[in-house]
């Protein structure tokens, strides 16, 4: 039992109840078995009354909801509470809306590698369309980015016109020409600085913002 318990992670009712206010639903139509998340609804209602929930149970109301499940937890919430100016403190709360912190964040949260993540990108299309890795390797170096840039324009292009803004509400454009951006700008044989060196500025007080990016990981580790 007690091992259960360090299991659960914090479930947030002021978060929760904003969700399913936000998405027109409630704990009833979510404990369906039949286009609810999969879960009971006594389940759901026992970890609204405990104020802790299995991590599972959590991702899988995030993802129904669209919402990232740290912000259905009060992580963001709890976060903000540390702050130690008052006006500041407000403000943040403010703007803590559940619209503004989709699903897409754990996900992206979850990326072993953004590197990783495009070489996958790129690989499945190939295989969509009968073609493999090994015949893209194949390519010359100057061939293989060529394709790579009409390829990201051609898609932008397209969710462009179907899309007009990304999942946090941000207008689509010109941000969604970043990965075109970073291919065009890519160089095989740049290296970046090992960790110590940015270490090293932080120390040193190089950065401006310095003390501003260690508060906020000091924060949000907690």
């Amino acid at each position: 039992m007690d091992n259960k318990k360090k299991d659960k992670i914090p479930f947030e009712r002021k978060c929760f109840e904003e969700i399913l206010k936000l998405r027109s639903s409630s704990i009833r139509k979510l404990g369906k078995v039949t286009g609810g998340v999969g879960w009971s609804e006594k389940t759901i209602r026992r970890a609204l009354i405990d104020g802790q929930i299995s991590p599972k149970l959590l991702d899988d109301i995030a993802k129904y909801f669209d919402v990232d499940p740290e912000y259905i937890s009060g992580k963001y919430h709890r976060n903000v509470e540390k702050y130690k100016d008052p006006n500041i403190r407000a403000l943040a709360l403010y703007n803590l809306k559940a619209e503004r912190y989709p699903y897409l964040l754990k996900q992206q949260r979850d990326k072993i590698d953004e590197h990783f993540l495009y070489d996958r990108y790129l690989e499945n299309i190939l295989i969509i369309h009968n073609l493999s890795i090994r015949q893209f390797n194949d390519l010359s170096f100057e061939i293989r980015k060529k394709m790579q840039l009409e390829l990201e324009e051609s898609i932008c292009r397209v969710l462009i016109k179907y899309f007009d803004k990304d999942a946090f509400g941000k207008e689509l454009y010109p941000d969604i020409y970043g990965l075109h951006s970073d291919i065009d700008n890519y160089d095989p044989d740049f290296k970046e600085p090992p960790p110590e060196f940015f270490e090293e500025m932080m120390r040193d007080g190089n950065d401006p913002l310095a003390e501003k990016y260690k508060d906020f990981h000091e924060n949000d580790s907690k």
